[in-house]
């Protein structure tokens, strides 16, 4: 019931104010990006944006040359609906919520796992 009525804002509620609390945050994985005169993009940049993107996915190959899992890239195109933000630190990856182009359905897609080719519009 109290919160019900507080007077404090909820935007200011929690924030401490000081430059070093600022720059604690840690910097945010970016995505990687072969867009002319870019290397990487930041992920909440391309929210509500068209894209084409290659993901690198398991292979439903048995075959592996090499070590590790055989992966291989599936070129696709959709709109980024969100951003989730991850903590690298604590295990957690960033991710963005993409509704491919011909699918009603959304998923998350590990960001480690995309390459931005296009901003479409």
């Amino acid at each position: 019931m109290a919160v019900l009525n507080s007077t404090e804002t909820t935007v200011a509620s929690g924030f401490e104010g000081s430059s070093e609390s600022l720059l604690s945050i840690p910097e945010l994985e970016k995505i990687s990006c072969s867009i002319r005169g870019e290397t990487s993009v930041h992920p909440l940049w391309l929210v509500g944006k068209h894209i084409r993107f290659a993901e690198l996915i398991l292979s439903d190959t048995e075959a592996c040359v090499g070590d590790g899992d055989p992966l291989e890239s599936h070129i696709s195109s959709g709109r980024v609906l969100a951003a989730s933000i991850g903590s690298i630190e604590h295990g957690v990856d960033s991710s963005l919520l993409i509704q491919q182009d011909g699918f009603e359905f959304s998923e998350y897609v590990d960001i480690s796992s995309l390459t931005v080719l296009e901003v479409l519009h």
